[in-house]
């Protein structure tokens, strides 16, 4: 599966019943490149096409579970507190909580291949417990030091637990920071 194809499965789940030109509009790709794309969820059975757009199937449903399962990313979610820790200008960041664990020596690296695929900026955490805080990977300082609306943002995560790791990627369109996730979280697993 595809980047394009897990960002528009990923823009139907949150906004539900789309056409092409919005989902293009929302997500970043072309309109073109949501039109092959549309066709092809349609061909497995993804999505259902009508007048009205294209909303996910529950086989979409799935398809996006199992592919989120095998990547090993256990949720993603759009957050909206990490342009103030970022100081950036960045309009999309999404977290996903990682069922691998980060190796703390890999992170600049990590780092390197999410910016090279489309982030504006990355951050790399890990859930640590008794404290119930989020450790910032190579920089041993706590999110909450830096941001509080960011750290509490982070808790409300379902799949969060102790020592699980999260990352956070920012940048300007949907589909180049789920370009990136992607590209990151293989690289975690050594794909």
């Amino acid at each position: 599966m595809s980047a394009e194809e897990l960002t528009v499965l990923l823009m139907l789940k949150r906004y539900g019943r789309m056409g092409r030109y919005s989902l293009s509009a929302v997500s970043g790709m072309g309109e073109g490149v949501v039109r092959r794309v549309l066709n092809e969820l349609r061909d497995k059975g993804a999505i259902r096409v009508m007048r009205g757009g294209a909303e996910l199937t529950s086989k979409g449903e799935e398809l996006l579970n199992d592919l989120l399962r095998n990547l090993g990313i256990d949720e993603i979610r759009d957050v909206t507190k990490f342009s103030q820790v970022f100081r950036c200008e960045c309009r999309r960041c999404y977290v996903s909580v990682i069922s691998r664990s980060i190796n703390e020596d890999s992170v600049v690296r990590l780092r390197d291949i999410a910016i090279k695929n489309g982030s504006d900026a990355a951050l790399f955490l890990k859930f640590v417990c008794p404290q119930n805080r989020f450790l910032i990977l190579k920089l041993n300082n706590y999110l909450d030091e830096l941001s509080q609306e960011a750290a509490e943002e982070l808790s409300k995560l379902d799949s969060i637990s102790c020592n699980k790791y999260t990352i956070v990627l920012c940048g300007s369109e949907n589909y180049q920071v789920i370009r990136s996730l992607i590209s990151t979280v293989m690289s975690i697993q050594g794909f």
